[in-house]
């Protein structure tokens, strides 16, 4: 009887161990809205078609340009998609203090996260003391590109303070050159790029504290500290000879070809302000460029040395519905497998685990060297702002460029936004 039970046991055994591993089956859909098309879009369906691999969860992505609307529209409406990709945190605080959105820490497991980004995301991500806004993909803003070939023939150095910005620049005007190239056309969201001028100035100056009155609607546009971010944008943008094709230039050059004097042969212009991922558009524009030899960069210097924030743009996961098939979509997205596909294409990934040789080239390693090694990072404030004082921001940066001596009607105005919006 025992020879028997034995024989018996091993090949039970032996045909468990011959079967194929299984994966947890889950079935199910989640519903994605989100403003990705192009590459973006592609390199998301195949990151989502691995979670159809393994939990069996088809994701169906919606693509809207005016996400803000529609999204609104589907919400008031009781249809909202399970999960919104948000290019505007201002967003996700609307609908977390509307009681729209779900608590994250209910879904998925926040000392994971915590382990894996940087404090700073967890705060950025929440609102009254509750996470509702997961992080995926970042831009590094305040960014200066260059081509450190033609700094050497200048003999010319990166600047390590504004100060010394400020005097490379009068350097490059004395040497019958144009310094800056700066352009702030963006179709309806005009102005959008002299607003990360504006806003880097000020968290340099003033630190993450006023930055967060100022975008939270308690520091008057009016203000010395308001008026001085203006000034110093103004101190570039708006004088004579300091940039390229003058107001005129700045005003009528879209953002993604703004950069391209300044790598053009011969160059137009020397400097150029930007996000990290302008150096793909830059690379794609002159693709004979090879990074760190003929396009580096160097971070906008501080103003007040104790002020070293970092401003990020990105996009932020926020969740409508809480059933099973979303808590495995988000876990999977937060990790290091999602987002490294991602850092392939040179976006900047929140998550601290994904590997830097993940990243396409050298500088999209430094920008998230950047990222990583940051102390405070704060986000793009006018994307913090509610949208009719963000839409007044962009289009007042124009007026100002326009006319620099209406500064102070201009943030008057600015203020009188601000009171109609928060005394409503």
């Amino acid at each position: 009887m025992k020879k028997a039970v034995t024989v018996i046991y091993i090949v039970v055994l032996s045909a468990v161990v011959g079967m194929p591993a299984c994966q947890p089956s889950m079935g199910g859909k989640v519903t994605v809205l989100g403003v990705w098309g192009g590459s973006e879009l592609d390199v998301f369906n195949k990151i989502t078609a691995d979670l159809k691999k393994t939990k069996n969860i088809d994701v169906e992505f919606e693509a809207t340009r005016d996400i803000n609307a529609v999204l609104t529209t589907r919400v008031e409406s009781g249809n909202p998609p399970d999960v919104a990709i948000l290019p505007q945190l201002s967003l996700v605080v609307d609908f977390a203090r509307k009681g729209k959105l779900v608590d994250l820490s209910t879904l998925i497991d926040v000392g994971k996260i915590k382990n894996e980004y940087s404090p700073s995301w967890i705060d950025l991500g929440s609102v009254d003391g509750k996470f509702y806004g997961l992080f995926f993909k970042t831009a590094v803003k305040g960014l200066v590109y260059y081509d450190p070939q033609r700094f050497k023939e200048l003999g010319l150095q990166a600047p390590k303070t504004w100060d010394e910005m400020m005097r490379l620049s009068q350097k490059l005007i004395d040497m019958k050159k144009t310094p800056w190239a700066i352009g702030i056309e963006s179709g309806n969201a005009s102005g959008w790029p002299a607003t990360d001028w504006i806003e880097n100035i000020f968290v340099r100056q003033y630190g993450a504290g006023p930055y967060r009155r100022w975008y939270d609607g308690t520091l008057a546009w009016t203000s010395p500290q308001v008026k001085k971010a203006f000034q110093m944008f103004g101190d570039i943008a708006a004088r004579q000879g300091w940039t390229y094709g003058g107001a005129s230039g700045v005003l009528s050059t879209a953002f993604q070809e703004a950069g391209n004097p300044v790598f053009s042969d011969p160059p137009k212009a020397y400097l150029f302000q930007q996000a990290s991922f302008m150096a793909g558009m830059i690379e794609q524009a002159f693709p004979d460029l090879k990074p760190v030899t003929d396009i580096n960069f160097f971070v906008l210097p501080p103003i007040d040395p104790e002020n070293k924030a970092v401003e990020i743009g990105g996009d932020v996961l926020a969740a409508f519905s809480s059933t099973p098939q979303v808590k495995a979509f988000l876990e999977y997205m937060s990790s290091s497998d999602a987002q490294a596909p991602f850092a392939a294409t040179g976006a900047t990934m929140p998550n601290h685990t994904v590997p830097l040789s993940a990243y396409g080239n050298e500088l999209d390693r430094e920008f998230a060297a950047i990222l990583n090694s940051a102390d405070t990072v704060v986000f793009d404030a006018s994307d913090m702002m509610p949208s009719e004082i963000n839409a007044a921001f962009w289009s007042a940066t124009i007026d100002y460029i326009k006319n620099p001596a209406r500064l102070d009607a201009i943030l008057a105005q600015l203020e009188k936004t601000r009171q109609d919006v928060y005394n409503k």
